[in-house]
């Protein structure tokens, strides 16, 4: 079987991941091809593959393969939903510990007194320093710290268009956090994220990354946060508190690279056993 693993085609650093997974499932007998979003347009114009392991968030592609019938790993649905940082935050909230969010309102014409009364809204519920965070983005690169009133208004004013969230700042998570690896039904490898530069611990803008233990207790939160989004695989960022993790963000399509050198683990071939050994029609 022909089984495509499509990457963005502007991103290099999705290659050392799918072809981590290329290798898993070359050892099982099938045919890897990698392919950007760009070449998948073409190649799924003219040939119909039954599986694929998506790693793009490239939403129409996706929708175009699914109605033709090549089952996505993972489907679009669910990487739509990650995708969107308050969506996420919407359906984990009242089953998982999560910190306090305050989602932007929808608003096209705002007045001084509309951000002038929301940033006190801000400031007063979740305190300062702040969180702020675009919607869409990854890597952290859209995540931003507040430290005043006037930095929360002035954010507002440049971002109102933007859909985007506050989040109450987790000062012993600083720069750290806990990322946790689920494929199929197993938390499979898990990574302390620290960066003594930032505020963010992501790898991408200089962090580093160490194998650390799972907690069963852990473990099954992530797992079933993956189960109820209905994903196959993800990363799942959990930020560290004396009174347990809180859940920051659910990655659909999270890269593995680091995660695979900190833990000596071959995430992709766990992937890769996952999608060929998955039977169409099951759910």
């Amino acid at each position: 079987m022909k089984i495509p693993i499509i990457i963005n085609h502007s991103i290099p650093y999705f290659i050392k991941s799918a072809e981590n997974i290329a290798e898993g499932i070359k050892k099982s007998g099938n045919v890897p091809i990698i392919m950007n979003n760009v070449e998948a347009r073409e190649r799924t114009d003219r040939e119909l593959f039954e599986k694929c392991v998506f790693l793009d968030k490239d939403i129409p592609l996706g929708l175009k393969m699914e109605i033709a019938g090549t089952r996505l790993f993972n489907n679009i649905g669910s990487i739509e939903l990650c995708s969107d940082k308050r969506r996420i935050n919407a359906f984990l909230k009242n089953d998982f510990p999560v910190p306090e969010t305050i989602e932007y309102p929808l608003t096209y014409f705002p007045n001084e007194s509309f951000f002038d009364d929301f940033s006190d809204k801000i400031c007063a519920q979740l305190g300062l320093p702040v969180i702020a965070k675009l919607a869409f983005g990854s890597q952290g690169r859209e995540v931003f710290l507040l430290n005043s009133k006037e930095e929360v208004t002035k954010f507002q004013k440049k971002y109102y268009l933007a859909p985007h969230l506050y989040q109450k700042y987790i000062e012993s998570s600083k720069g750290r956090d806990q990322r946790v690896y689920v494929v199929g039904k197993n938390a499979v490898a898990s990574v302390i994220r620290e960066n003594d530069k930032d505020f963010r611990s992501n790898v991408a803008i200089g962090g580093k990354a160490y194998k650390t233990y799972i907690s069963d207790e852990t473990a099954s939160l992530c797992v079933d946060i993956s189960a109820m989004l209905g994903l196959d695989f993800c990363g799942i960022d959990l930020l560290l508190t004396p009174d347990g993790p809180l859940v920051c963000e659910v990655n659909a399509n999270a890269l593995f690279t680091a995660l695979n050198e900190a833990c000596k683990i071959e995430t992709g071939h766990i992937i890769a056993e996952h999608v060929v050994s998955y039977k169409l029609g099951s759910l």
